[in-house]
């Protein structure tokens, strides 16, 4: 009886080792602060992803825990360098994110628990942007990194050559893809890879292929609707959604500065530590 009453405590107590978890990651710039908080504080408890799907900012923040290295994704989040982000100059149709992709470059490892690591970016071709779709668990460093690079890529509309902390003064995202629709249209982003929210930044169709016993979405919109079709393969209990208690404006996607992400990152972080 003893040795039965010890095995079941070991069992109530490695019953996260059991269960296939799901996380998306949404795309939202700067916000991913928040993002960044919520899966440092769902690691100090336990919780292990198997599969991950990531676009834009989720993308970056996904490679994190792809590579094993939450403790440098919390390092990232609250050491934001606003002068090394601003200086970059504007010098093509899109907003890079040089200063993330060289971080992820030097990060090393691979979480064992991450069975598959979807990332999403588009193609334009003749005016049409095309939905893309890579599991970069297949691919190579490099490719991976491309992959994230694209999925994060937004578009400017404006003057070449101008340091980015002049091209965001005035930055709204809502306005910024209206016009960007119009650029379309006249074929300018032809040949482009560009970031994958601009099509679809509810980017959870891979957790229909890989069955998992709990998703996790990270939202950065409060009162977000869960998708139906979702209900055709999961339950309601088995989708756990985490949201900000407070609205961001359009212009928070850029806003890289420390004491917004540190802001940020730190509710993400009390919020998934409080998740009963």
């Amino acid at each position: 009886m003893i040795i039965y009453d010890k095995f079941m405590i070991v069992n109530i107590f490695n019953v996260e080792a059991y269960i296939m978890n799901g996380v998306y990651l949404q795309g939202g710039g700067a916000k991913g602060a928040f993002q960044a908080g919520v899966i440092y504080g769902l690691k100090e408890r336990g919780i292990k992803f198997n599969i991950i799907s990531g676009t834009s900012i989720g993308s970056i923040n996904g490679y994190y825990i792809y590579t094993d290295n939450i403790e440098k994704l919390k390092q990232t989040w609250l050491s934001i360098d606003k002068k090394e982000i601003d200086d970059q100059v504007i010098k093509d149709k899109v907003i890079e994110n040089k200063v993330f992709i060289e971080k992820l470059s030097k990060l090393k490892g691979r979480n064992e628990d991450v069975k598959d690591f979807y990332v999403n970016y588009i193609n334009i071709k003749n005016g049409v942007p095309n939905h893309v779709v890579k599991n970069i668990s297949n691919i190579t460093k490099k490719e991976a990194l491309d992959t994230i690079k694209y999925s994060s890529l937004l578009p400017y509309i404006g003057p070449i050559n101008t340091q980015l902390n002049e091209a965001i003064k005035n930055f709204n995202s809502s306005i910024i893809f209206e016009q960007f629709k119009e650029e379309l249209k006249k074929g300018s982003y032809d040949g482009y890879n560009l970031d994958g929210g601009i099509l679809n930044n509810n980017f959870l169709e891979c957790f229909i292929k890989n069955k998992v016993d709990r998703i996790f979405i990270i939202q950065f919109k409060k009162g977000y609707q869960i998708p139906e079709y979702l209900f055709e393969y999961y339950d309601k209990e088995d989708i756990m959604v985490i949201e900000p208690t407070i609205e961001f404006e359009p212009g928070d996607t850029l806003r890289f500065e420390e004491k917004f992400c540190e802001s940020h990152f730190n509710e993400g972080y009390n919020i998934a530590k409080n998740i009963e």
